[in-house]
């Protein structure tokens, strides 16, 4: 079977919450792969017919029909069609101030990448209908708006999600500082006020962290930051010390020594070795305005 695919990019001027970037779908011929890489966004991926694996990390996932994979911009990702029952998927890349929220509705985590899709086919219909509707318009924008939503509404009907009260308090914790971070981290944040907003203990919230999420609030925030800072490096041409103020850092002194920690290479020689050697990306990120 020959590999089909189609996808269309979008531009949101009017939402900021959660907004579309990109959709597509793909039939895969047996053993079709995609990575490693790392991508520069979130992407959905549900598998609508047969089965393959996706590797995030050192883990691994066998995905069949009805079920889906994140994929995270700050992580390594391969994934593989079966080679007797090869998977069609559909593929929705999202962005926003709040997506983490969504993700804990779908119960999604860093360590929990896979979900349920209860209709694949209406997940296929909704991929389809944005595509139908990719031409520049408000109405358009609007529209497409319309239908995602009803995906992911799909998709957490199949988390089961029910309240935050039937979540554990350590899980509801993390989400919000996980949240917070997501939208402060420009800013120079510290553990101790991402405590005093959740009227926490510094102490009680680095251990719901290392319990959770395997890292502390402060290793988290500066991952998330490294994150920005190599998608700035990669995409613009911003000034080092632009990038380093963008990512809440105070100093380029201080901003390189946090980097060249996490990445083991400084920013600059980091933005030169992917001006020399870039990693293979399926799509462009479609910027914003």
């Amino acid at each position: 079977m020959d590999q089909i695919q189609t996808f269309s990019e979008f531009n949101s001027n009017l939402f900021q919450e959660i907004y579309m970037l990109f959709c597509g779908m793909q039939d895969c011929p047996p053993l079709y792969s995609y990575g490693p890489a790392v991508r520069d966004s979130y992407i959905f991926h549900i598998c609508t017919k047969g089965k393959g694996t996706f590797y995030s990390g050192e883990n691994s996932y066998s995905i069949e029909t009805g079920q889906g994979f994140l994929i995270r911009p700050d992580r390594l990702t391969f994934y593989q069609a079966d080679e007797t029952d090869p998977w069609s998927y559909v593929w929705v890349s999202v962005a926003g101030t709040d997506i983490a929220r969504y993700f804990e509705l779908i119960g999604i985590t860093p360590d929990h990448p896979v979900f349920t899709c209860p209709d694949p086919e209406k997940a296929k219909s909704y991929v389809l209908d944005m595509i139908a509707h990719h031409k520049m318009s408000f109405q358009n924008e609007i529209y497409i708006q319309g239908v995602l939503l009803q995906f992911l509404a799909l998709l957490i009907e199949g988390s089961g999600y029910k309240s935050k009260s039937s979540k554990k308090v350590a899980d509801v914790y993390v989400s919000q500082a996980i949240s917070y971070i997501y939208k402060n981290y420009q800013n120079p944040v510290s553990v101790q006020e991402i405590a005093d907003f959740l009227s926490l203990n510094r102490s009680y919230l680095t251990e719901l962290f290392l319990k959770t999420v395997h890292l502390s609030p402060q290793q988290f925030l500066v991952k998330y930051r490294m994150t920005k800072a190599c998608e700035l490096l990669e995409n613009t041409s911003l000034p080092i010390e632009h990038i380093a103020y963008s990512c809440g850092y105070s100093s380029t002194f201080s901003f390189s020594k946090a980097f060249r920690k996490v990445n083991g290479t400084s920013p600059s020689r980091y933005r030169q070795d992917k001006k020399t050697n870039p990693y293979s990306m399926e799509l462009k990120r479609y910027s914003r305005d």
